[in-house]
């Protein structure tokens, strides 16, 4: 059974870089407590680099980022088959050899967000964010001030568009015009 992680604080901090950062600290079965650190940024990138519709999913994913293995242990998991060929595919070639989906190598992105979805679910196998029961769900505070836009997805899609094409030896696209500060955030051009 999967260790459920309540949380207890949300806070905003600001990293040593000055990156604007989310902390959820939980609190786990054996009373300790457990710190999570990550840029605000973090949630659009997310939405950008997977195709994900909507702020509570981001928030689901990069909760539990941490406890999910990474791509290239893809193969170390205990699954059924249908499982294990959605999260690594064989390389084409007369080797038989397994490549770990991931976003770079995928066919698409429905495909890597596909197999980040199955690491994902993986996961919470071994623990689960949830809400602390009878009281309120303080990662209300971060889908109330996520910060998320529609033209910051844009943005940042197109730039995980130009680096999938880079990864895959294509012509490099255009890079967009796009300048960024360190939270990823468009910055004003005076």
């Amino acid at each position: 059974m999967a260790e459920e992680l309540v949380p207890i604080d949300v806070a905003e901090r600001t990293s040593g870089s000055g990156t604007p950062c989310w902390m959820v600290t939980y609190q786990l079965a054996d009373g300790r407590t457990h710190g999570h650190v990550f840029p605000q940024a973090t949630l659009e990138w997310r939405m950008a680099e997977y195709g994900l519709d909507t702020v509570d999913e981001a928030l689901d994913v990069v909760l539990h980022e941490p406890w999910a293995i990474t791509p290239s242990e893809a193969w170390l998991i205990p699954a059924d088959a249908a499982t294990r060929q959605g999260m690594v595919t064989r390389a084409r070639g007369p080797a038989v050899d397994y490549e770990p989906i991931q976003l770079h190598n995928a066919d698409s992105i429905d495909d890597a967000r596909e197999a980040h979805r199955m690491r994902i679910a993986d996961a919470k196998t071994r623990v689960h964010v949830v809400k602390p029961k009878g009281k309120a769900d303080l990662l209300d505070v971060i889908r109330d001030r996520h910060g998320v836009t529609d033209d910051g997805i844009r943005e940042k899609a197109a730039l995980v568009d130009a680096a999938r094409r880079a990864h895959r030896g294509e012509l490099p696209q255009p890079t967009p015009d796009i300048d960024l500060d360190p939270e990823g955030r468009r910055r004003t051009r005076t």
